[in-house]
């Protein structure tokens, strides 16, 4: 016989092999263990459920507003027509430069300004009382 060799045979476990083995599957049964009693604690501790509450309820809030806000974007870009089904295959820009608006505040202020004076016009237009 070599040295080495398994006295009980080449398909069975030496006893160095099953003791290592029962370590393990011992371990694993204390790590569940372990979990199972702190998992039971932490659903007993009201504070604890209380802040997993409103941690998911923001989770859940910060979700829905992401939908929302995609879809607003799918809207938007249906109206622009075919012009979005390119802009989609291009890639997703960059972050936003800090004036990024400024062009949409620009036309926003042609355009009231386009409607102050078409109304000062029909103001005109009106006889005036007396």
């Amino acid at each position: 016989r070599m040295s080495g060799e398994n006295p009980s045979g080449p398909d069975r476990p030496s006893s160095a092999e099953r003791t290592v083995e029962r370590t393990v599957e011992s371990l694993a049964r204390d790590w569940i263990e372990l979990w199972q009693s702190e998992l039971a604690a932490m659903a007993a501790d009201r504070e604890l459920r209380e802040g997993w509450t409103q941690m998911l309820s923001l989770w859940a809030g910060a979700a829905s507003s992401a939908v929302e806000a995609g879809m607003r974007m799918a809207r938007h870009d249906g109206a622009r027509g075919s012009s979005a089904s390119h802009d989609a295959a291009r890639a997703a820009p960059g972050a936003a430069a800090p004036d990024a608006g400024r062009d949409e505040i620009e036309r926003l202020h042609r355009r009231i300004a386009d409607l102050e004076a078409r109304l000062a016009a029909m103001e005109e237009r009106k006889p005036r009382p007396g």
